[in-house]
This record gives structure tokens, sequence and C-alpha cells, in this order.
């Protein structure tokens, strides 16, 4: 790798994640809930896997079971998600959001397009679609 690719490289990996970590607080924030942005995003997987087993989901955001359990278990207690057994194997333990659930997430991604597009709007259109673009385009080699 060249030296300046190098460069390049760090300066990016570094606004990438200042810009997610300060939009993803920015976004909790405003969002006024009682969850912690991580059971925030597990509503989100939850959502996205569809009714998924619990053992999935400690697959997908590579934890152990035993951590996803204690989550889910807070996540119950709040009334945010049930426990379903599955309907051949009882022994299965789907996840499954409530309205409330839903709600959250409805809300939480209002927030982030608004918290979103209020920093995109500072900058000029022909950098914003130049930065829009360029994402996309990275995003494809994906």
């Amino acid at each position: 790798m060249s030296d300046q690719l190098s460069s390049y490289t760090d300066r990016f990996r570094t606004a990438f994640e200042i810009t997610h970590r300060k939009l993803g607080q920015a976004v909790f924030a405003k969002l006024e809930s009682d969850l912690t942005m991580p059971q925030i995003f597990m509503l989100h997987m939850i959502r996205k896997e569809g009714m998924p087993k619990q053992t999935h989901l400690a697959e997908k955001m590579g934890v152990k079971p035993s951590a996803i359990t204690v989550m889910i278990d807070r996540l119950v207690q709040s009334e945010h998600v049930i426990r379903k057994h599955h309907e051949s194997d009882r022994r299965i333990v789907l996840v499954e959001l409530t309205p409330l659930g839903e709600e959250v997430l409805k809300k939480a991604e209002e927030v982030h397009k608004e918290v979103t597009a209020r920093s995109l709007s500072q900058l000029p259109p022909e950098e914003l679609h130049i930065l829009v673009e360029a994402f996309e385009k990275l995003a494809s080699f994906y």
C-alpha cells in the first residue's frame, strides 16, 4: 500500500468512526428513550432478521448467547419484545418485536434521518453530491 493510500485510509477511518459515533450520540440524545444504544440496535437486528432465534442473534452480533439472553430479558421486561416458541420445535425460542418495540424503532429512524439531514445540510450542494456518490460507490464494493 502506498504512503498516500495509507494516509487516506487512516484519515477516512478516523473521520468515519468519529462521524458514526457522534451521529449515534446525537440521535440517542434526541430520542429520549429509556433504552440503551445497544438495546435499540438489538431491536433493529430483530426487525431486520424477522423473528430470529436468540442463537442467531448472538451469531450475527458476534457475542455469546448468554449476553443476548440478558439483553432480551430486559427488552421483554420493558415490553419491547416477546419470546415465542417455534411451532414445530418447542426448544427453539424466537424473538419478536412488540408494537412498543416497533414504535421506538420508527421514532429512532425518524430522528436518525432528521439528525443526518441536519449534518448533511452543512455541505454545499456540490460537495454533498460528491460525498453521496462516493459512498454509494464504496458500498457497491461490498
